[in-house]
């Protein structure tokens, strides 16, 4: 699909110059954080936000309401598998309120479920991240990482609990029928635990144990976003990229060691899209306004970066989505507290033609794998799973934590998701990491400690 056809707005400047286009003002002008594409129109995206519930746009002229009346008006994420839902219908839609737990929309959000059983602390209501994998949703929230494997008809714990997780995502997606040989891999971030590289964990057994990565990561970095790219050709690790107050880092190995990516600017960067066709073109982008703000485009993995910024005449992003399009179409959400103003932006990245083929969607409802491939490997059955079960308790030697470049930031929503929440959000957690049997093994005893 000509990216021309996508997003009506969009405008691209001749030369080295790529030039953003207004998207129109959020109703309201009430901060979002997370935004996605609509994989099945040309020209709608949705935006979840903080106080005008889930807004939806056809062509950038103007954002309404979706679900008013059943969804609540706080929410923090809004997530769209792209393919296909139960019975061929439209790819389903899910979103995380602040504090009311989580919803599913099977008819392109027309009507919506509230799907809650199983969460039943007010921290687990309030959900802050979700990732979709092969019948498979993983949900961060604040009080722990929960999953389900029927849709959200019911919430089983993978862990956690009494920890505020802002991030997670699937390194690897596995299957969940065999574990032993192809286990099904998730990173989660988490606030308010302050010893050195606790913040960001991994488990290859659905949460029974959570190893803290440590090489390599920020001893203070504060997560506030985690991604994973699509597995490079020949290969059978996704790409890992997290963003948060210490900058961006990434890893090439599944997560055992992470390395900074230091063609970028000294900041907090808050916000990250991966193209789904290549695992090369990679954006990032930071909240902090002014010179700080705005978004940077690599197309080599991380090593080197371009500023993508001219056009947007707020650059405090605080949400980043990029459609499935080739050229890349991103679509960029800043909040002016001052204003205060919300406004979005649209922009045609035609010096990043992406290469091969997009993956799929990873059809996380029940009854529709079949729609979907079956492995996590770019070369089905020549490669084997990197991850072994077995290994969960035999964390990497940690070499020294590199010293972050600049002074921890708060990245939204991971710093200040607590204190934002609805009333019925739990409070920032106090049970220390090393008390939840999750960690189990030899894993580092973080103290505990507020966001």
């Amino acid at each position: 699909m000509l990216a021309a056809m996508l997003f009506g707005a969009t405008m691209a400047a001749s030369g080295a110059d790529l030039q953003w286009a207004p998207y129109g003002d959020l109703p309201g002008n009430v901060p979002s954080f997370s935004l996605a594409p609509d994989p099945t129109s040309a020209n709608a995206a949705y935006a979840a936000t903080l106080g005008s519930g889930l807004l939806h746009t056809d062509d950038g002229k103007s954002w309404s309401e979706v679900g008013a009346g059943s969804l609540p008006r706080r929410q923090w994420r809004v997530a769209i598998d792209p393919a296909r839902g139960p019975g061929g219908g439209p790819p389903p839609i899910y979103v995380g309120a602040a504090g009311d737990g989580f919803y599913k929309s099977l008819d392109a959000g027309k009507s919506w479920q509230q799907l809650n059983n199983g969460l039943g602390s007010a921290g687990s209501r309030n959900v802050r991240s979700i990732a979709l994998g092969r019948g498979i949703i993983v949900i961060g929230t604040s009080d722990g990482v929960y999953k389900t494997t029927d849709g959200g008809g019911k919430w089983d714990p993978m862990s956690l609990q009494g920890l505020d997780i802002s991030a997670v995502a699937f390194a690897q997606y596995g299957d969940l029928k065999d574990q032993a040989n192809n286990p099904v891999v998730v990173l989660a971030g988490i606030d308010g635990v302050r010893d050195a590289g606790s913040r960001l964990v991994r488990t290859v057994d659905l949460g029974a144990n959570w190893i803290p990565l440590k090489t390599g990561v920020p001893p203070d970095l504060v997560v506030a976003a985690i991604a994973a790219g699509p597995v490079p050709q020949g290969q059978n690790l996704r790409p890992l990229f997290v963003a948060g107050s210490a900058g961006v880092i990434k890893s090439d190995d599944g997560g055992d060691s992470w390395s900074p990516l230091s063609a970028l600017p000294p900041q907090a960067f808050s916000q990250l899209a991966l193209s789904a066709f290549d695992a090369n073109i990679v954006y990032a982008s930071s909240d902090g306004g002014g010179p700080a703000g705005g978004v940077w485009r690599s197309t080599d993995r991380g090593a080197s970066w371009t500023p993508m910024s001219s056009g947007l005449a707020e650059k405090g992003i605080t949400a980043l989505g990029l459609a499935r399009t080739a050229p890349a179409t991103l679509v960029a959400l800043a909040y002016n507290p001052d204003k205060p103003l919300a406004t979005a932006y649209v922009l045609s990245d035609t010096q990043a033609v992406p290469a091969g083929t997009a993956e799929g969607g990873t059809c996380p409802e029940p009854g529709t794998l079949d729609q979907c491939p079956t492995t996590n490997v770019a070369n089905p059955g020549e490669l084997p799973s990197p991850f072994q079960v077995v290994s969960a308790c035999a964390s990497p030697t940690p070499s020294p934590a590199a010293t972050p470049t600049a002074a921890p930031a708060s990245p939204e929503p991971a710093a200040s998701a607590p204190a934002t929440a609805s009333a019925s959000a739990a409070p920032s957690p106090s049970p220390s990491p090393s008390t939840n049997p999750a960690f189990g093994c030899e894993s580092p005893s973080p103290s505990p400690g507020g966001g």
